[in-house]
C-alpha cells in the first residue's frame, strides 16, 4: 500500500473503456498521470460512476458547506493602531485614516485603483481577524470594479476651511461624505489633525 500526494489546483479525471473494454479511470495532476482500471465487467463500471458521484456530493457536503475563508499575506488588511486605522493590500501598505469607515472607504478605492479585489479583514488590538467583505465591497458599483457615489461630500483636498475646534486656518486632507467626515490639518503644519464628523463646526474660507 502506498500513498501519493500530489498539489495541483486543476487535477483532470476521465473515465474511458478502450477496444479491449477494459474501463480505466484516469487522473492527472502535478505533471503525473494516474490510471485505475476496475476492468470489464458492467456492475465494477457502474459502482465506478456511483463512487465518483458520491465524492461530488461529498466534497459539496463537507469541504464546500460552511466553507471559511482564512487570512492571506495577499488579501486586503485593515488594523487599529493608536487610534489610526491602517490599510494595506496585497502586503503593501495604502495609508492610515482617522476612523474605521474612513479605512473601509480608502481600501474599496485602493482595490479599484488596483484592479484587484481579495478577501478583505479587520484586526483588532487583540490581533483577532474578522472578515469584513461585506463593508468593503458597499462602496463599490453595481458592477464591482468601480466606486460607488459617496453621498454628502463638500470639500475637495486643499480647501482651507475654519473649524471651531483649532484657532487657525485649516486645510482639507480629504471628505468622506456623511458616513466618514473630514480631515483637516492646520494650515502650515500637515501633523496638526482633526477628524471633523459635525460638519456644522466647520466652514470654506471664502476670501
Amino acid at each position: 500500500m502506498a500513498d501519493i500526494t500530489l498539489h495541483d489546483p486543476e487535477p483532470e479525471f476521465a473515465v474511458a473503456r478502450d477496444e479491449d473494454g477494459d474501463v480505466t479511470l484516469t487522473i492527472r495532476a502535478d505533471h503525473t498521470s494516474i490510471r485505475i482500471s476496475v476492468g470489464r465487467c458492467y456492475d465494477s463500471a457502474s459502482l465506478l460512476g456511483q463512487s465518483l458521484q458520491h465524492l461530488a456530493e461529498d466534497v459539496d457536503k463537507d469541504v464546500l458547506d460552511g466553507w471559511e475563508d482564512t487570512p492571506d499575506e495577499y488579501d486586503a488588511y485593515i488594523s487599529v493602531d493608536r487610534g489610526r486605522y491602517h490599510v494595506s493590500l496585497e502586503g503593501t501598505p495604502v495609508g492610515d485614516y482617522p476612523s474605521q469607515d474612513v479605512a473601509e472607504i480608502e481600501l474599496a478605492r485602493a482595490m479599484v485603483d488596483g484592479g484587484v479585489f481579495p478577501n478583505a479583514w479587520f484586526i483588532n488590538e487583540r490581533g483577532n481577524y474578522h472578515t469584513i467583505n461585506d463593508s468593503i465591497r458597499r462602496w463599490h458599483d453595481e458592477g464591482g470594479d468601480g466606486m460607488a457615489p459617496i453621498e454628502g461630500v463638500q470639500y475637495q483636498p486643499g480647501d482651507r476651511v475654519r473649524y471651531t475646534g483649532i484657532d487657525w486656518p485649516c486645510v482639507v486632507v480629504a471628505d468622506w461624505g456623511t458616513v466618514g467626515g473630514v480631515e483637516i490639518h492646520t494650515d502650515g503644519d500637515p501633523t496638526i489633525r482633526a477628524h471633523v464628523t459635525d460638519r456644522t463646526e466647520m466652514h470654506p474660507i471664502t476670501d
